[in-house]
């Protein structure tokens, strides 16, 4: 079966990562485009698709003449998806039970999603268990 170049260009990044010491690479997205004869596009997409946080990878990039990609593939104890999940949850549940409004929860769902993308996975973690402690002290407020 014939994979799709997608795949090739995930399959050969994630390679380059886990050879590397650090588990860290930087490409340009042109010299990749290149070497899979396709348009630089294409690569920005498998990697806006496939190196996500929630896939354990934190992307950055820097446009121009000498623009890179780069792309880190992190490994944390507890998993920086698996608490961000657990976060989202808890905001449902506590929608569900009417402890916070539609808007409420959309607003912090956000925040989780969005908001906090620069930061560290480490430090995200961090604050996502301090939130979920913090909403709990707000619910519980008489």
């Amino acid at each position: 079966m014939k994979r799709s170049l997608a795949d090739r260009i995930e399959q050969y990044l994630k390679v380059l990562i886990e050879r590397s010491e650090d588990k860290q690479i930087e490409i340009q997205r042109v010299e990749l485009a290149e070497t899979f004869d396709c348009v630089p596009s294409q690569v920005t997409y498998v990697i806006s698709t496939r190196f996500t946080e929630m896939e354990g990878y934190v992307t950055e990039s820097r446009r121009g003449g000498k623009g890179y990609v780069r792309i880190s593939r992190y490994h944390l104890e507890n998993g920086g998806s698996t608490v961000r999940k657990e976060l989202v949850s808890f905001i449902d549940k506590l929608m569900q039970e009417d402890a916070l409004t539609t808007g409420q929860s959309d607003l912090l769902k956000y925040l989780i999603n969005s908001s906090f993308i620069d930061m560290p996975p480490e430090y995200r973690i961090r604050l996502f268990k301090q939130l979920r402690k913090t909403l709990v002290d707000y619910v519980n407020m008489d």
